[in-house]
């Protein structure tokens, strides 16, 4: 029975420390370390030299490591490994009894494939370290004995390498981005006309019910699709609304501006950015446009201003995947910048769309904590409405945070479900 030498936990000892405490003593042991999504890697050791390593992630495999070298094609590889279990033995011990790779070329891919495997490990901030020790049998007698301190060595070297590639890839990306945006060859999106002109009307005090329908009624298609929300279960009342004029009284005029403001918004066609992506986005957007109107009601904050904060809170991110679409920007690369830059550039088109700047402000600053205990409602309303859209309704919010906001947990599982019913009407017109 093998018996354990230490558990840790790479977050307390990265692995850099592990095999070099392995390289001092000269110590046979095997070092398994088992990280997110249940993926395992195994380095084997023999008097501190590593002679055999494996791992189970898709694509870092010393088997895929040597199809992709050109060296044996996929069925080849399979082959060896089949004999290689059958013979009881590693796949590298067979590659070298069977003289099916000259012992130089085998160790050096092995030490690329190591290489890959530490690169791999140098990024993760926790894994579950067991050593053990003695080896299983099919491992022992390997022709290979790497040098653990060159293999570190070498793989820092080239981690260092990657990260000043991928520091310029991306500074690279985020100036090309940035001459798209601001330069004259992209335009923002435009606010749909009648979106506009019912803002317009919002922003005089002494706009009428009779205003926004003489309004509304000059597009047929919103007209229907605004009276089958309002006689929808979530709005519904005692009798059937047949009338745009009724359906304002029912639902009143700043409701039916952000179910406008929703329905156009979805309408936005983006030319050339995979549709399936932005539309995961934009339904994103409404739903927290929805759920975060619900918590502002509850909380006696400004719904309107929760409502266009939501739905405008990623609203950067369809601006930069239609501007990227053209820049052939690595999908992780993308991500990050999406990550890192939606905030401003959804304030940015909040503000040529000409709303207040409160809003402008909620947008940049949504993913910014409360400090020193300071909440600010319509903020923390906004960050949870973002959280739960994004978890489907999981997201546990702070106690402390939903004391001050006067808001229970069951107040939001019904808030969210609400929301979320409200968005499938607004899809199913």
């Amino acid at each position: 029975m093998d018996k354990i030498l230490f558990r840790t936990d790479l977050n307390f000892l990265p692995i850099q420390d592990i095999l070099q405490w392995i390289d001092m003593n000269r110590i046979t042991c095997v070092v398994s370390i088992m990280l997110k999504i249940e993926r395992e890697i195994v380095i084997y050791v023999e008097s501190g030299k590593i002679i055999s390593a494996s791992s189970k992630r898709k694509g870092l495999s010393f088997s895929e490591l040597l199809v992709n070298s050109g060296r044996f094609n996929e069925s080849e590889v399979v082959h060896a490994l089949s004999e290689s279990r059958l013979a009881g033995v590693s796949l590298i011990r067979y590659l070298a009894d069977n003289a099916l790779l000259p012992l130089s070329e085998l160790t050096e891919l092995f030490k690329q494939f190591l290489e890959a495997v530490m690169l791999d490990l140098f990024t993760q901030t926790s894994g579950d370290v067991m050593i053990t020790t003695d080896i299983p049998p099919s491992v022992t007698g390997s022709p290979i004995h790497l040098d653990i301190v060159r293999v570190l060595f070498d793989s820092v070297v080239l981690f260092d390498e990657h990260n000043r590639d991928a520091t310029q890839h991306r500074n690279e990306a985020i100036e090309a981005l940035n001459k798209r945006l601001y330069d004259e060859d992209f335009q923002l999106p435009v606010l749909p006309s009648i979106l506009m002109q019912l803002i317009s009307l919002m922003e005089d005090e002494n706009t009428t019910f009779q205003d926004m329908a003489r309004l509304i009624m000059t597009d047929q298609v919103l007209i229907s699709r605004i009276l089958k929300i309002a006689n929808s279960p979530l709005y519904g009342g005692t009798g059937q609304v047949d009338s745009i004029h009724l359906a304002i009284v029912r639902l009143g005029m700043r409701e039916i501006l952000n179910i406008v403001t929703a329905i156009e918004l979805n309408s936005i066609q983006h030319v050339g950015v995979a549709q399936e992506k932005m539309q995961v986005l934009m339904d994103n957007a409404l739903k927290t446009a929805f759920v975060a109107t619900g918590l502002a009601r509850l909380c006696r904050v400004d719904p309107d201003e929760a409502f266009l904060g939501g739905l405008l809170l990623d609203l950067g991110k369809t601006v930069i995947l239609s501007v990227a679409k053209d820049l052939n920007i690595e999908e992780e690369l993308l991500e990050d910048l999406m990550a890192s830059k939606h905030a401003d550039l959804g304030a940015l088109i909040a503000k040529k769309w000409n709303y207040p700047e409160s809003i402008q402000n909620l947008i940049r600053y949504h993913h910014l904590k409360n400090l020193a205990g300071l909440v600010n409602k319509i903020h923390s309303v906004i960050q949870i409405a973002d959280n739960l859209v994004l978890s489907e309704g999981l997201y546990v919010a702070d106690p402390k945070l939903l004391e001050t906001l006067g808001i229970k947990p069951e107040d939001i599982t019904d808030i969210y479900k609400a929301g979320i019913e409200l968005f499938h009407q607004i899809k199913s017109v």
